[in-house]
């Protein structure tokens, strides 16, 4: 099979992006603080100003835009792909963001509270409806999933490791697939948490 890999790049809105230079700013205060004193307060507080920067990134209206011409270009084509992301509270807020803009039949998802019965049931439902263009889940839930219906794979954000990134890939393309083309793309924020974590994930 062919991969074909495209990445799209979006800036954030000026608005976002001042708030966004405000948590950088915070951030580089609060790791000189936490280089000092090694404290779990200050570890905490790192943590939290980054999740506002990855949540200002997934909440962006130019990368969200971007993602449903996507999948409207996808849906023309009569083709599938599918969205990961690593959160459920993300992945269930897209799912009802395409469903709003394409219609609820257009959109299936998978959650961590779908059954082993009920996630092959979905995946069936994905295989076999030529309306269902776009299928929703996260890096938990497609451990052992068969998504070869698709020939699309859509990265909202990125996980950790190259590992991971190569497991999320790995799902499109295995032998079993009859497509003979996938192609993957990276939504990314450019310049910001995002587009960092997208380069830290394509390392080996």
């Amino acid at each position: 099979m062919r991969i074909v890999e495209t990445p799209i790049a979006v800036s954030l809105e000026q608005s976002d992006d001042s708030r966004y230079l405000e948590l950088l700013s915070e951030y580089f205060q609060a790791s000189e603080r936490d280089g000092r004193a090694s404290s779990i307060e200050e570890k905490k507080k790192l943590m939290a100003i980054k999740e506002e920067m990855g949540a200002l990134c997934n909440r962006n209206p130019r990368k969200r835009d971007a993602l449903s011409s996507l999948v409207s270009k996808i849906r023309e084509r009569r083709e599938k792909a599918v969205l990961i992301t690593k959160s459920s509270a993300v992945a269930s807020d897209l799912a009802e963001y395409l469903e709003e803009n394409l219609g609820g039949r257009a959109v299936l998802s998978i959650t961590n509270q779908d059954s082993v019965h009920e996630v092959n049931d979905i995946l069936g439902q994905f295989g076999k409806l030529p309306e269902s263009t776009v299928l929703v889940m996260t890096d938990s839930v497609t451990t052992g999933a068969d998504l070869t219906a698709a020939n699309h794979l859509i990265h909202y954000d990125y996980p950790q490791r190259y590992t991971e990134m190569n497991q999320r890939n790995n799902r499109i393309s295995r032998q079993t697939s009859q497509h003979e083309e996938a192609t993957i793309y990276y939504l990314v924020t450019s310049g910001k948490i995002d587009e960092f974590e997208f380069q830290q994930s394509k390392r080996a």
